[in-house]
């Protein structure tokens, strides 16, 4: 087995499985796998265990996530890079060290990850396309001994989207709620599935600050044929603009994520949504659709439009 493996691309579910099947290959015992995380702390301690030998066991696994030190994002801690490095150059025989990089860019410019590119072993997982999503499914179901219908399995992608994460949550909620032998309709997917309507109001926000007029279009279709109201559409799409144009002025202050979910109000979980969100926007195009959304409001709550017609026209209007 190799001693540095290293895991790029946006597909988490998948780079998740590969993780574990790697492990399973390697035959280590759950008390010789130990987890970091980079945004809580230091790479040194993750180098630290990485460099001691195995517990009676012939192997170690050392597992890192959301290494930022790696990409060009901001990270809060200092972490020793150095150390990191004279490790990879010289890793310790009986750890396979694994970096999960999944969701992040890397900086190609950085020492770190050059030296990486030569010692790791590489795999980048690519997102599914929805060809490979509805065969995915299937298999889903074949292994339960159950049936889906077309019809459904394209319901359960518009509902879902290509987030695997999500869609093994919901599939197994399909395959609980129906028995061996038994078929998934349209009808059994509308009543199981919960959509994640937030991922799909984060990326119409963001289309709509990116000024991409076809990419709003497209996916406020597709929010629409799946029975969203279209008040509560532009009632998500106001809020989370404003959210995140107030996390990106509280980071600018110096606010961190437990600070920023204390004073919105939110999980932790959310605010490090927030959080990643807030970063990509254009701050100016915030604070002007945020006045135009306001005014929409009054003109809707007066009753001078009616809000699917004065959304759709501030959407087209892009």
């Amino acid at each position: 087995m190799a001693n540095i493996y290293l895991y790029i691309g946006e597909e988490k579910y998948l780079i998740n499985h590969k993780i574990e099947r790697i492990i399973k290959e390697i035959k280590v015992d759950e008390y010789n796998i130990f987890s970091y995380d980079m945004d809580e702390v230091n790479i040194k301690e993750a180098v630290r265990d990485a460099s001691t030998p195995p517990f009676m066991c012939e192997n170690k696994v050392v597992i890192i996530k959301n290494p930022k030190f790696l990409t060009n994002d901001k990270y809060d801690i200092a972490h020793d890079i150095s150390s990191f490095m004279r490790y990879i150059e010289n890793p310790m025989e009986s750890t396979s060290f694994i970096i999960n990089c999944s969701g992040l860019k890397l900086n190609e410019k950085s020492e770190v990850v050059k030296l990486l590119r030569k010692k790791a072993i590489i795999s980048e997982t690519k997102e599914i396309s929805e060809t490979e999503f509805y065969g995915w499914l299937r298999r889903q179901c074949d292994l339960e001994g159950i049936a889906i219908k077309d019809d459904a399995l394209k319901l359960f992608y518009n509902m879902v989207g290509k987030n695997m994460i999500n869609a093994k949550t919901e599939v197994d909620k399909l395959l609980a709620y129906v028995e061996a032998g038994g078929t998934i309709t349209s009808k059994i997917v509308n009543d199981v599935v919960v959509r994640e309507i937030q991922q799909d109001i984060f990326a119409l926000s963001n289309s709509i600050l990116d000024h991409d007029r076809e990419k709003t279009i497209n996916t406020y279709r597709d929010l629409i044929a799946v029975d969203n109201d279209v008040n509560r559409l532009f009632n998500l799409v106001s809020r989370t603009i404003r959210d995140t144009l107030l996390v990106n002025l509280m980071l600018e202050e110096g606010a961190k994520q437990n600070d920023i979910a204390t004073k919105m109000g939110v999980s932790p979980n959310r605010a490090y949504y927030l959080i990643k969100n807030a970063k990509t926007i254009d701050i100016e195009s915030a604070k002007e659709y945020i006045i135009k959304l306001g005014n929409l409001d009054y003109k809707i709550k007066s009753g001078q439009v009616d809000a699917k017609t004065g959304f759709e026209f501030f959407l087209f209007q892009l």
